[in-house]
């Protein structure tokens, strides 16, 4: 329930990774306030630990600062039960006042990403003010970064789950059922079974280059990974990939493959 009381500026604690605005305050926009202070509508804050934490009103603040005003009205609201300021001070701050920002929008989408990647890219984008295909680019841009994770199932609005189809080069997921039923077998038989599974779901996904378009001879693999990662990065990938393959390499020659090519 919200509540208005008049509070002194010094008690106001401001935490300004809360500010929604990647800019911060707008000088001008501030200004303008200066010169119709008497209009403003109350800062809206939280009442945390004994403090009035600000979420809605940094410009406001900084023009009554200016103003030197002593005392200045607030309506203080009930902290969200998830406990997430941020969303709540974006929501606030895109309701009303100066228009949250294209940049204001997508950082915001950014966050909500890295802190919720099983959120589907339309409610991401509702709660935005983005469309889910600028999320989807988003989302994109930090998974091959590896800035998050890749998901197989997606949260929207009201709680509706669908599962992402994957995609040509990520490797699929483990059968959730299998893995209950691996937890009543011997520890080495499990040990044994993951072994198997990881080589059987890498064999799919090894197979998705012949899919990949644009990948024709070993060096346009490596040339775009050269231009899509950088030199440093594609170095430390090919250190990666060839301790790994190889490993891969002599666990396939010990099944029993050969080299169409070499007949070993």
């Amino acid at each position: 329930m919200e509540r208005s009381v008049n509070i002194r500026l010094r008690e106001l604690e401001v935490d300004l990774s809360l500010q929604p605005r990647v800019g911060g305050t707008d000088p001008s926009h501030v200004q303008a306030l200066e010169e119709a202070h008497e209009g403003w509508p109350p800062l809206k804050v939280v009442r945390q630990d004994g403090r009035y934490l600000l979420v809605d009103g940094f410009h406001r603040l900084e023009a009554a600062r200016n103003l030197g005003l002593e005392v200045i009205p607030v309506e203080v609201l009930e902290a969200p039960q998830d406990g997430d300021l941020r969303a709540l001070a974006f929501s606030l701050n895109a309701q009303h006042g100066r228009p949250l920002s294209l940049a204001d929008r997508r950082a915001f989408a950014e966050r909500l990403l890295r802190n919720r990647p099983y959120l589907a890219d339309r409610e991401i984008g509702r709660r935005c003010g983005l469309s889910g295909n600028t999320v989807g680019a988003i989302r994109e841009r930090l998974e091959e970064s590896a800035q998050i994770e890749q998901t197989a199932e997606r949260v929207g609005r009201g709680g509706y789950r669908h599962t992402i189809e994957r995609r040509a080069g990520e490797l699929p997921d483990s059968d959730p059922s299998e893995a209950i039923t691996e937890l009543f077998k011997p520890q080495e038989r499990r040990q044994q079974k993951r072994i198997a599974r990881y080589l059987e779901r890498l064999a799919i996904a090894l197979d998705d280059q012949y899919r990949l378009g644009g990948w024709e001879t070993h060096e346009d693999a490596a040339e775009a990974c050269r231009k899509a990662l950088g030199g440093e990065r594609a170095a430390e990938l090919a250190q990666r990939l060839g301790n790994g393959a190889h490993n891969v390499l002599m666990a396939a020659v010990a099944l029993g493959y050969e080299d169409a090519e070499t007949g070993e």
